[in-house]
């Protein structure tokens, strides 16, 4: 009974922590733990994992580097995956050139591996996913939902 009790005084007092914490506090909290759990499942190379803090090897700085161009780009466009909304679609209101989508991110001192929807479906496996945010994390969901689904339907069509 003892316990069932400090359990309730316990919840009560979270509640109200939360309660008083600014609501742009949480919000940076919540946005920094979802990118600490999204960069290692796009990234599963960059961080050792062991068994002790002290052997934590980081791979390379991703944050430090230069865009370069991409020829093999171009994963999907906007013709060719339907999670895009109509109002963000620039080749349907006229943009004639794709040029802007063969661009790709190259950290200075690391190769960074195209992104393996399959081996992101199994890291994923049994797990949750939130985008936090406003629309900076709705375009990372679309452009994740446009990267699975193109692999999805040659995955279906082979």
């Amino acid at each position: 009974m003892k316990q069932i009790r400090l359990i309730k005084i316990l919840f009560i007092r979270m509640i109200n922590i939360v309660r008083d914490t600014p609501k742009f506090i949480l919000l940076a909290t919540s946005s920094i733990l979802v990118l600490f759990t999204i960069i290692p499942l796009y990234y599963p190379n960059l961080i050792s994992y062991s068994s002790s803090w002290s052997d934590l090897k980081l791979g390379c700085d991703i944050f430090r580097g230069e865009w370069i161009w991409n020829p093999e780009a171009t994963y999907y466009t906007n013709v060719t995956c339907n999670y895009i909304h109509d109002h963000q679609n620039c080749m349907k209101y006229g943009r004639p050139d794709t040029d802007f989508l063969k661009w790709r991110w190259k950290p200075n001192d690391c190769e960074l591996p195209i992104f393996n929807p399959v081996q992101f479906l199994e890291l994923l496996r049994g797990k949750s996913m939130a985008f936090v945010g406003d629309s900076v994390g709705r375009n990372q969901m679309q452009s994740l939902m446009c990267l699975l689904s193109k692999r999805s339907s040659a995955h279906v069509a082979a």
